[in-house]
Order: C-alpha cells, then structure tokens, then sequence
C-alpha cells in the first residue's frame, strides 16, 4: 500500500492507484493519515468532516465512509483500518501504515538523513537524498481535500518543512562549489520570504563566490532595511559577520580549489636504492550482484575524496554480520582508486571470521612494507618500528588502504598512513568510535525495493515477477539481509526449474531456517557465530555479560525488548543490564532504535534461540519465569488504569520497576508491549508449569486491554491457548474464567452459539468447584446477552437464578445489576409495571451500598423506563442526580456519561432547559 500526500490525495494497491471520488472519502483517509498509527476517536472524525453542526445519523454516515474506504485499502478483515471499540460501539479508528508507505513520511526521512550528511559535511550525499525528496512533491500537499483542522495544519507544516528542504539543499549545493547554479533559486526563495536571515547569508555568500561583491553587499542592506520597517531590529550576529567579512574582502569565504596531484617524488625520496618501491594493487574483484548503497557510496566517496587537505581521510563502515560491509568497501574503493594513483592495499583481518584468530599488526604491516618492495629480512618485528616504516613510505604519496573485517581499535591503528594525500576505508563489526577523526558510517539491512532488484538479478526479473508474493517472502523471512538473500538467490540460481514457493516452504520453518541459508561454506549462521565467540572469549569487561545477554535473550520470543523486561530475564540490576545490551549494540548483535529500546535482526533472533541451548536449563527456565513475572505484574499495574473490575488487576506477583501513574501511560506500554505479551504467552504455555501459570493468568489481564478495541483475533487465538493450558495443569478455576472471557470474544463476532456454548460449559466447572461468584457472574452475562438479543422468556429464567445466587450470599453488586437485567427484560416483554418494581428494588439496594457507581447505573435504568412511559420530569430528575455522582466511578465510569447524554434530551422533550431543574449535586 502507497498514500501520496505531497498534491492530490493518491493511494496505491498492488501497484495500481485506487479512485477517491467522493470529497467525505478523501477527507477521512486524509484525517486518518495525519494521524497515521494513532487512534482518532469518532467525535474527532465528525468534527473534522463535518464541523460544529454534523448531521442526525453522522454515525452512521461515518461507518459507510469507514467502510467504503476499507474497501478501497483491500482490507477485508480490518487488519489496517482498525476498529476501536468502547461497549459495543466503535469509538475511534487507528490507520496502519508501514514504514516508508506514505510520501510525506519519506520525505521527512530523506530530509533527516541529509541534515546528517550535512553535519558530517558529506554534501554530495545530502544534495542526493534532497533532491529525491523533493521530487516527491507534485503540488501542494492534499491539493484535492476539502479543508479540515488537521489537513490544514499538516498542510501548513509540510509546506514549511519543504521550504525548509530547498533551503538545505541550497546549502549543500553551495559547499559543493554550484554558487552559480543555485543563485536563481536563492533569489527567488529570498524574495518569498524576505526576513528569514540564514536564507539571506546564503544569497550573499553566492553572490559574493560569483564575483559580484557590490550585490552581495546591497542584499544586505536590503534585509536590514526590511528588518527594521517590519520589525525594529536589526540582523543577528551571524549575518552582520559575514557581511564585515564581504566587506573587507576575505578570500577565506572563496571555496578551496581542489588539491592538484601530488607530483612523482624522485625514486631516490621515497624508498631505499636497492628497494625500488612497487605499486600496489590489492583490491579483490568487485561482485556483479552489487548494487544499491547509492546514498552510502557517494557518502564514501564524498568522505575519502577529501585528501590532500592537509589530513589523512578515514572512513569506518560498522554493521552487523552478513549486511555486505566488505561488498560496499571493495565497490567503493575501485570507484576511487583512479584518485590513488600511488596504490591501493587490501589485508582481511579477520576480526570475526569462523575458526580464524584476527591478524596481528605487526604481521600486516609486514605484508605491506613487502609489497612496497622491502626485502623479508629488512623488514622490523617491532610493532612500532613496522608502523614507523610504513608511515616513512607512503608519507608523499596518495594510497588507498582498506582493511576489512577489522577486530577493534587496537588492530586497526597501527596500520594507518600518516600522508595527506591517503585515505584509509574500514569495515568492521564494532563501532570504531574512539579511532580519532574517523567518519563513521552505519550499514543497515537492505530496503525492501533494493532486496527486491538483488534478486531479480540473482535471478533475472521475470522468474521474481512471476511470483511476487512469494518474492516478498523471502525478502521478508532474510530481514533484507544481503548475504541471506544471496545465499537463498544462489541455491534457487541452481535450482532453475524449482518455484519460488517451494523454497518459502523452507523458509518458513523457523526452526530449520538457518540451515536452508547456507551454500557450500558460506551460511548466515558461520556469520553470526563469528561475531558472537568474539564476545564469547572478548578482553572487554562487559562481553561475558554480554554473551550471556544474547543467549537468554534467545528464551522469549518478540519484536523487541525493553529495559526493563531485559532487566527482569538476565536477574541483574539495571544498569548492569543496560551495559551488556549496549555492548551487543556496539557489536551489531543488537539495534536500540530509541533509549531504553532494544531490537534483534529475525535471523540473529534464530540464531540466539540455537545458543541460548548453552546456557543451563535451570538458568533458561528461571529466565523466562522471571521475565513472565515483570510482564505478568506491570501488565496488572496498566489494566488498572482501564475500565476493569474492582481489585481485578491490582494484584501484583512481584514488583515492577516500571511506573505507570495514569490511563496514558497505561495504553502507551500496552500498546508498545502487545506484540511481545502476545507472543511470550504462546511461548510460555508450552514450556515448565510455572510459565504456563504465568501465561495463563497474563492472558486474563490482556483480555481486558484487547477487549475494548475489539481485537477479536487476536482474544480467540490467546483464549483458546489459555483455556487448553489450563485444563493442562489441572487448573480448573482459570479453565472457567477463560471459557466465560471467551465467551465476550464470540460476543464480538456476534456468534451467540458459541458464546452459549462457552458459558455452559464455564457453569459447569464453576459449579463442579462450588464457586458460587464465578457462577453467579456467568448467569448474569448470559442473561445480559439473551436480553441483548431480545429472547426475554430464556433471559428471565437464567436472570432469576442469577438473583437467587446473590441474594443467598447477599451480594449487593450482583443483585443491583442482575435487578436492572431483568428489569431491561420485563420491559422488553411489554410488563411495563412488573419492570418498574425490579428497578426499584435495584436503586432501593444501590442506595443502602453508598456506591456512586451502582447508584448511577440503577438510578440511569429506572430512567430508561421512566422516559419509555412519558414520565419525562421524573427521568429527567433522577438522570441528573446520575450524572451528578462522583466522576472516578472504577468499573462503571460509562454510566455516568450515559446519564448525562440522556438528560439533556429528556429536558428537551418537556420544552424546558436543563436549569429549570437545578444543578446536578456534583
């Protein structure tokens, strides 16, 4: 799925462009997408579609608009435009996008990314990846969308923002020598927006690299004077400067001509007589299959191409294993080895190569000074004296050296030239952060479209375009890294006759995958396992801490771990655990996209499962009890804050260091932590006992997170595990209580079949347990569901056997709700009066409990009736006592907003306003 934000509203499915012909359809995608992956509840949607005065049936309207653009998505199960649902009506919609799928997303992207380039002065780069993104533009964002709030406001932002994109590349385009080029654009930018002074420096320095000083100096005073009519200020210091330094003339303002090159030092200069040097060329052969890493390769070539400036280029590349660090290196390197005319040295060092120690300093440079033409005898064994010897031979002279597959800092920085006119290219799994004025540059996983060109021309473009889906497969099942894709497009390039399916198949078993990515002595798992005995036998102080951490997190599944959750497996404080998991970031075998957030590579999460085999099962079991007990109590600490049952979720199995003070933080951490709840529960059930109680009890508490937004999906899939798990451990309590949450999820398919069946069968463990309350909470919620769907007869008889529990153990709460049950069913008989004495008895019994929340729920079904008979004064008296009791109902906050919301009606059908009857006690 594509949206086009940036001009007309477009969206693009399978590659084709889906019409939005009606304005309200437009509107809405738009609003969603402004708000792309966060909810937007339906008073919000019915204010921006239709304003302060919306139509009767607007939300009915809105659920065709839903509708209608669900069909234009290709969502036919909801799974992209989500439902959120509060009781049985929806109350919001949250818009799935995938990263990278809508334009402005990748716009803004592009523009960051330039800012960095900017920032470590790759300005080449940075015009690229500008100039990509405002070709992205068409027109003025969502030029064909009626006006609302939030298409205005995102409107007025992207607009800003790609002003401010022209004015970036302006910048890079100037450090790169176009003053000449870009002083049209800078004139016309200037003129629309005439104060903003940064815009106006860089008019002035292009006028001035251009030779016209005079004019350089006029657009100044023109700014001042515009400043000073508009404003009464004058320019800041930044602008002032730099029009003193026009003023006087300063050459140091004129860009650097390019070094020429270095001249042919005399043979007797730079070596021995008798040892003539050589010139070197190492560089091993460049792949066919290499392609993409445009932005990365002129980053190189923008960092490397600045020698002869009076420093040594130095440019590090740091990734994990097999995400084609060595691949972009050599491809960089013969791009630049015309500008090293002098030679180009390669050495592997084997820093993370399979059953090889790293190379020693002393032995690399050995090679070096022998490829220079020192004799073998001549050459020092002293590290230092090697290294001084080097530095002495290439001190004139422009080389390229690209060491690869270096161990650390350490092997790396005896190998380094001296002379200005050399560059050096290092690829490492480390980040080589502390190795003194080198660039660095970090190699992610490929992009889904350039995974996709790897294997058209692993395997040429009409096999993958014959079975795209299964294309993508692939791609998504290798987590677009290089070497597994060229290893899967190998055996399938082997494999002519062979469908692309056959080999998803493969793929698909987790267990096995890493055994289907392997050809000849080449395998993702030999890549990893590198880069993981590194730190296995690492003289770092945090690698044993760190390879323990990699092992244990190979015992709970998911996308990504916290903090705190990895604090809870590895059983050590947190500090202790933050440096092990920040040392498996500084080794790629982790990516913290955010403080305090971690994630692992699909196939490094496989590999992690394999290792994890090393650490005692003692150890593993405790690891993921101990990980299911954070989980399990911060769980219970955020369902709290929803609208549960009293004391329901405040129990708490151990302390959770994570604090969560209110309903936002609550849905923040759920929301942020649902994928890895759901699938450390499916992990747990089938693991030691304890985990499986953990995992049960879990999935109760979820159940009232997942409930209110009508994931049905996923409460079947998490209730039926719970409910066979349970019967597992002979655990026959949390067999009936997953039966009746189960049964609420049938509710939600509409399924009252299954719903029955489910709270039979929950009736019929309560009462073998002799559990009179859970009983007595599974006949009220068949009733309320027989009422729902009007069989009144077979709702009374459960409803009275539902009161007959609860008067016989005097439970207040069950006789107030069960009474205004039978009450909706009385009504719905047409036993209009026998319906008003069981609401009276429910509010009698609510007054005698002094409970706001029963109060409010009887006091509003005595005024349904009421209203129902045409007795208006009274209803509407008795709602607006309703609506007066306490706001922080736990358990029945919904009540009070139904008394409020039929108050005002009620007062309106007598012709009066709601003065009349006075204030609400508040």
């Amino acid at each position: 799925m594509r949206y086009r934000l940036l001009g007309p509203l477009g969206l693009w499915r399978d590659g084709a462009q889906v019409p939005l012909t009606p304005a309200k359809w437009r509107m809405l995608l738009a609003v969603l997408l402004c708000e792309a992956n966060q909810l937007v509840s339906t008073d919000r949607l019915v204010e921006e579609l239709w304003g302060p005065h919306p139509p009767q049936s607007v939300h009915k309207l809105l659920q065709g608009y839903v509708s209608r653009v669900r069909r234009a998505l290709g969502d036919t199960s909801g799974d992209v435009l989500v439902t959120h649902v509060h009781g049985y009506r929806a109350h919001g919609y949250r818009l799935l996008v995938e990263p990278g799928a809508v334009d402005a997303h990748r716009f803004a992207d592009l523009v960051q990314e330039a800012g960095r380039d900017l920032k470590r002065n790759a300005a080449k780069a940075a015009a690229e990846r500008l100039a990509e993104a405002l070709d992205l533009w068409h027109d003025t964002p969502f030029a064909d969308v009626p006006p609302t709030p939030a298409v205005e406001t995102e409107t007025t932002r992207l607009v800003a923002a790609h002003t401010q994109a022209r004015e970036l590349l302006i910048e890079a385009r100037l450090r790169l020598g176009h003053h000449e080029a870009v002083l049209g654009e800078l004139q016309a930018l200037s003129a629309e927006h005439p104060l903003r002074e940064a815009l106006r420096a860089r008019l002035m320095l292009a006028l001035y690299r251009c030779g016209r000083q005079a004019d350089a100096l006029s657009s100044y005073r023109d700014l001042r004077r515009s400043l000073a009519d508009d404003l009464g200020i004058e320019p800041g210091p930044p602008v002032r400067e730099l029009h003193q330094r026009i003023l006087t003339g300063d050459t140091s303002l004129l860009l650097e001509p390019e070094p020429p090159e270095a001249p042919e030092p005399a043979e007797v200069d730079r070596a021995p007589a008798e040892a003539p040097a050589r010139v070197p060329r190492e560089l091993p052969h460049t792949t066919a299959e290499f392609l993409g890493r445009t932005g990365e390769a002129s980053v190189l070539q923008e960092i490397l191409g600045s020698t002869g400036r009076g420093r040594l280029a130095i440019a590090a590349i740091d990734g994990t294993g097999g995400v084609g660090k060595s691949a972009l290196a050599i491809h960089a390197a013969h791009r630049l080895a015309d500008r090293f005319p002098d030679g180009q040295f390669y050495v592997d060092l084997h820093g993370a190569t399979a059953g090889l120690s790293p190379l020693e300093p002393v032995e690399v440079l050995g090679r070096f000074l022998s490829t220079l033409g020192v004799p073998r005898v001549a050459v020092p064994t002293n590290t230092e004296e090697a290294a001084a010897a080097f530095r002495s031979m290439v001190a004139d002279r422009r080389v390229l050296v690209v060491l690869d597959n270096a161990a650390g800092v350490e092997q790396v920085r005896p190998l380094l030239p001296a002379g200005p006119g050399c560059a050096v290219l290092i690829t490492s799994r480390e980040m080589l952060t502390t190795l003194e004025g080198a660039s660095q540059l970090h190699l992610g996983v490929l992009f889904h479209d350039q995974a996709m060109a790897l294997l058209e021309r692993l395997l040429g473009a009409d096999r993958v375009g014959a079975e795209t889906e299964a294309a993508d497969a692939i791609i998504r099942m290798c987590g677009g890294l290089p070497l597994a894709l060229r290893i899967v497009g190998a055996r399938l390039a082997a494999r002519p006759s062979w469908p692309l399916s056959a080999f998803v198949e493969r793929l698909s078993d987790a267990q096995g995958r890493l055994d289907e990515i392997s050809v000849g002595d080449i395998s993702v798992r030999a890549s990893f396992h590198a880069g993981y005995r590194t730190l296995c036998h690492g003289a770092h102080p945090s690698d044993q801490a760190a390879a323990r951490a990699f092992r244990l997190l190979g015992v709970v599944p998911g996308s990504s771990t916290s903090l705190p959750a990895a604090t809870a497996l590895l059983g050590v404080p947190a500090a202790r655990a933050e440096d092990a998991l920040e040392r498996l970031v500084d080794a790629h075998l982790l990516n913290s996209p955010a403080p305090g957030r971690y994630q692992m590579h699909d196939l490094l999460r496989l590999f992690a499962r394999e290792v994890c085999a090393e650490e005692p099962e003692a150890e593993r079991t405790g690891a993921l009890e101990r990980v299911l007990c954070f989980y399990a109590a911060t769980t219970g600490r955020a369902v709290a804050h929803l609208e549960v049952p009293p004391g329901l979720a405040r129990r708490a199995d151990a302390p959770t260091p994570v604090r969560i003070d209110d309903l936002g933080q609550a849905e923040a951490w759920l929301d942020s932590e649902r994928a890895n709840l759901i699938a450390t529960i499916t992990h747990a059930s089938s693991a030691s006992d304890d985990a499986a109680r953990h995992a049960v009890r879990l999935t109760g508490l979820l159940h009232w997170y997942l409930y209110p937004y009508a994931r049905a999906r996923e409460l079947r899939t998490l209730g039926v595990l719970a409910i066979r798990t349970a019967r597992r451990l002979g655990d026959r309590r949390s067999e009936a209580q997953g039966l009746h949450n189960l049964a609420a999820v049938y509710w939600l398919h509409g399924r009252l079949d299954h719903m029955r069946q489910c709270l039979d069968a929950a009736l019929a463990v309560w009462r073998w347990i002799g559990d009179a309350k859970g009983e007595r909470r599974t006949l009220y919620c068949l009733a309320d569901a027989l009422t729902e769907k009007e069989k009144y007869e077979e709702s009374l008889t459960v409803q009275r056997a539902h009161l007959a529990l609860a008067r016989a153990a005097d439970d207040r709460t069950a006789l107030v709700v069960g009474l205004g049950d039978l009450g909706r069913a009385l009504r719905g008989l047409g036993r209009t009066n026998d319906a008003l004495e069981a609401y009276a008895e429910s509010a009698r019994i609510a007054d005698e409990t002094g409970d706001d929340g029963l109060q409010c729920f009887a006091l509003h079904e005595v005024s349904r009736i009421l209203l129902y008979e045409g007795r208006h004064v009274e209803a509407a008296k008795l709602l607006a006592r309703a609506a007066g009791l306490g706001s922080d109902l736990t358990g029945y906050v919904r009540w009070r907003g139904h008394a409020w919301s039929a108050f005002f009606p009620a007062c309106l059908s007598l012709g009066m306003g709601p003065e009349t009857l006075g204030p609400p006690p508040l």
